[in-house]
């Protein structure tokens, strides 16, 4: 038997909204009055595409900080958006007269009350990426190091992932991803700010989505099993799937979404990261979420002995494809497109295509039956 696992955002969707919210996320930690409250500009709850465009130009280099994450494996807006904004926030912190010792800098709003009206470097961003040859498996680990040597920063505990700055940074993308009416649902908290419209009906399709049911629905003809393994939260995956149908073609045990990986990373035998590069989801969703698999999942372990194909933009769905004896095929529709190509070619690829459609050819030329 053939499985095939597609990622989502680069493949099926756009990725292009979750990047605005990325963005939209830490310019509101940065200048909300709930937060660092800096002055120099004004925090608001709606923005145009042009102030949004602006926002993001400026948050992240112009892309170059999402290109210098992509490149090194790291996949996930909420762990994105986590490390931009602490490195902005360590130099704003140095560059003041804060005493670290003396105050809790969780307390972000604390923090911007001392800070006083200063303005923020993006390029300190850039800077510490281009400072080691980072990986996703060891960027965390080197952000607290940089806490420390910048800011002499004992306690690093504020900074490590899934602590109560990377929480404060997914609470803020959920609200601005889904709305204020909506976050609830996703985090268990209500909306700070009330009028949020939201972004997940603003969705891009890469391809027509009837042309990407169609292709599927020949897959699954030929006897091929299909499933997705995405960094989206699941509510995120699953409002755009049922618009367009999706599910009435995926089986829900076959979807696997930021959120289990974030409910796997809670049970107490697991103290590292799950996310891509690990191929924890794409695991999960070869497993058809069966319990007894868990511990093959969380571990790495393929123990099925079906042809698999992992599709996806990333060098982070590289690795997790690498990592479990999968047929890697990218889609060249990521983040910078073409552009991403002699990456591949450096990591061994050859099926690079233009869009998910001409996946088809592939999979079905290779189908073990």
């Amino acid at each position: 038997m053939t499985v095939v696992l597609f990622d989502v955002d680069g493949v099926f969707l756009s990725e292009e909204r979750c990047f605005d919210v990325s963005a939209l996320a830490v310019h509101e930690m940065l200048y909300s009055p709930r937060y660092l409250n800096l002055g120099k500009e004004k925090f608001k709850i709606d923005y145009t595409d042009e102030e949004i465009d602006e926002i993001r130009a400026s948050i992240f280099s112009n892309d170059e900080v999402l290109e210098r994450f992509k490149k090194m494996g790291l996949n996930s807006n909420w762990d994105m958006l986590f490390v931009t904004f602490s490195v902005l926030y360590i130099n704003l912190i140095r560059h003041s007269s804060i005493n670290v010792d003396n105050v809790d800098i969780s307390d972000i709003y604390e923090v911007g009350e001392m800070l006083g009206d200063v303005e923020v470097n993006y390029s300190h961003v850039v800077d510490f990426l281009k400072e080691g040859n980072y990986t996703k498996d060891t960027i965390y680990t080197e952000l607290i190091e940089y806490a420390r040597r910048r800011i002499g920063l004992a306690d690093s505990e504020v900074f490590d992932m899934h602590g109560p700055i990377w929480t404060t940074g997914q609470y803020k993308y959920q609200e601005w991803y889904l709305g204020s009416d909506d976050v609830k649902t996703s985090t268990g908290m209500e909306a700070e700010e009330e009028g949020k419209e939201g972004f997940i009906n603003d969705e891009e399709w890469i391809r027509p989505p009837e042309a990407i049911k169609a292709m599927l629905k020949r897959l699954i003809e030929a006897g091929v099993e299909i499933g997705v393994a995405t960094g989206r939260p699941r509510q995120e995956t699953l409002i755009p799937f049922h618009q367009q149908g999706f599910m009435d073609i995926f089986r829900n045990n076959r979807v696997s979404t930021a959120s289990e990986v974030l409910a796997a990373e809670g049970v107490e035998s697991v103290d590292f990261s799950l996310s891509k590069p690990h191929p924890y989801s794409y695991l999960w969703s070869l497993y058809g979420h069966d319990e007894t698999h868990f511990e093959d999942a969380v571990n790495k372990r393929n123990v099925f002995g079906e042809k698999i194909f992992i599709i996806g933009d990333s060098i982070a769905d590289f690795y997790c494809a690498d990592a479990i004896g999968a047929d890697f095929i990218a889609t060249l529709t990521g983040l910078t497109g073409r552009e991403i190509i002699p990456d591949f070619e450096a990591l061994g690829v050859t099926n690079m295509v233009e869009s998910v459609l001409e996946t088809e050819e592939i999979i079905l030329k290779n189908h073990h039956r």
